[in-house]
């Protein structure tokens, strides 16, 4: 089995959280008809999944600064060649560009927001490569 992915991580976050809103809304359409121990076991299943669902969103920013690990080392490459490049660059346009999207990484960083980190990053590459 391939190893999971930050996108897999997302992906099984919101199935979990989708399956405990499932179950609770079973256990309150069946309120009736359920014995007490059923509601309670019900309701622990519930929460044990809103709890991973929470474990799977940390999971997924972990995995995606590992993931970005990689391309970090390819940004870091690409602002060698963009720091040389502005140096040299008459163009304000494409400065700006690339400061931009620095900015942008380092506020989908601080957000935590996996996806936001993995488009940003790819934004910083585009534009120091460009």
């Amino acid at each position: 089995m391939p190893p999971l992915t930050s996108d897999d991580a997302l992906a099984l976050s919101k199935s979990y959280r989708d399956l405990s809103v499932a179950i609770g809304d079973f256990r309150f359409r069946n309120w009736n008809t359920l014995s007490e121990a059923d509601r309670k076991a019900l309701e622990e299943k519930e929460w044990a999944l809103l709890n991973a669902s929470s474990d799977m969103v940390t999971k997924a920013v972990g995995l995606t600064l590992d993931e970005s690990d990689a391309a970090a080392k390819k940004v870091q490459g690409a602002a060698a060649t963009a720091e040389k490049a502005v140096k040299t660059l008459k163009e304000v346009r494409k400065v700006i560009t690339i400061a931009a999207a620095a900015v942008g990484l380092a506020a989908a960083i601080a957000s935590k927001d996996p996806g936001a980190i993995a488009k940003n990053a790819k934004a910083v590459l585009d534009a120091a490569t460009a």
